[in-house]
């Protein structure tokens, strides 16, 4: 669990430190839901032994708590980014006899310096950094309520990430804010695609309400056992800037 800590430290290191470094740095804060399906596919030394298909409501049926969140800080052509996702899940499942409780973690995090070539207020920005994935899984198996084994599986995975961002104006309020990388390392590989309709609220026009879709595919290998996630669904946020 400490992995994702650095990470996010990190980051916030490089933003401090640009903000040090210039007084008119600007910041993001945007806390976001991404209403996600999942479709999980499972491999075995290269055969595929099938799936399942978990629906946005199957989730929120054994979700503990979430968070989402994206903190940035920008200055002239260059800046840096702190997203992060963090998911809690429990379940319990009865098997004949035994019963079997089962507590779940997933924390992801992209942490990257951003670069715009026209310079900040341009549409294109590139981004580079690291993506961090990181399970935890822990198995409680039960016989007529009573403990009798606990199991508990966990991996961390970092992966090199590469990206860009266009902003598409449709109107002094109006925009449509895109997103889209990979990375590549400890996983198989990873992608993603986002797009938002971005509404630029009060006078100055700095903070946004964004509600749009977004895509995620990744593939994780755990010895000989391959399992690839499939995540697509709505999204909605609020950008506070200052």
């Amino acid at each position: 669990m400490k992995y994702p800590f650095v990470l996010a430290v990190s980051a916030s290191v490089l933003c401090v430190h640009g903000a040090n470094a210039q007084e008119d740095v600007q910041w993001s804060v945007t806390p976001y839901l991404w209403a996600s399906d999942t479709t999980v596919d499972l491999t075995i030394r290269d055969t595929n032994i099938g799936g399942s298909d978990i629906s946005f409501d199957d989730l929120l049926d054994v979700l503990d708590a979430a968070f989402m969140v994206q903190v940035e800080a920008k200055h002239g052509n260059w800046g840096a980014f702190a997203d992060l996702t963090y998911l809690s899940t429990s379940d319990s499942t009865q098997r004949q006899l035994v019963s079997v409780d089962v507590d779940s973690k997933q924390n992801v995090i992209d942490a990257a310096l951003t670069y715009w070539p026209g310079g900040q207020g341009t549409p294109l920005s590139l981004f580079g950094g690291v993506r961090y994935s990181g399970f935890d899984d822990r198995y409680r198996f039960y016989i007529g309520g009573t403990e009798i084994a606990t199991q508990r599986s966990s991996a961390d995975y970092f992966d090199v990430l590469l990206g860009a961002r266009y902003i598409f104006r449709l109107t002094d309020r109006w925009s449509i804010v895109t997103r889209g990388d990979l990375s590549f390392g400890n996983t198989e590989g990873t992608y993603l695609f986002r797009g938002n309709f971005a509404y630029s609220m009060g006078r100055r026009k700095q903070s946004l309400i964004l509600f749009g879709y977004q895509i995620k595919f990744a593939e994780f290998k755990d010895g000989d056992v391959k399992t690839a996630f499939s995540y697509s669904g709505p999204m909605a946020g609020f950008s506070l800037r200052f």
